[in-house]
């Protein structure tokens, strides 16, 4: 079961962040501002969830054909991923080269 909820999780990570843009939705593409071209930057957090349950019955029955063992079973397995995107500055580029300049805390 755990590899199950592995691979599940596994999978529907890879295709949440290929759906948000991958890398893109990190490092943005160039911007032109006052001259010059920044690059905004962005903080990614992947929340991952799982969960299983199950249940059973059984009845050994009493003699004749219902001595047969009776039985039933069910259970459920979900798999989530959430993908948080949250700008918190860009790069611009010096004489030295690229600098992080953050966003101004509200």
């Amino acid at each position: 079961m755990k590899d199950f909820l592995t691979d599940a999780l596994s999978k529907k990570m890879a295709a949440t962040l290929e759906s948000v843009g991958g890398a893109k939705a990190l490092y943005g593409d160039p911007i032109p501002f006052n001259g010059e071209e920044i690059i905004p930057v962005a903080k990614v957090a992947v929340l991952l969830s799982a969960a299983a349950e199950g249940s059973g019955g059984g009845n050994s029955g009493l003699g004749g054909f219902s001595s047969l063992a009776k039985g039933g079973g069910g259970g459920n397995a979900e798999a989530g991923v959430k993908v948080l995107i949250e700008p918190v500055g860009f790069l611009r580029s010096t004489a030295n080269g690229p600098v992080f300049v953050p966003l101004a805390a509200d």
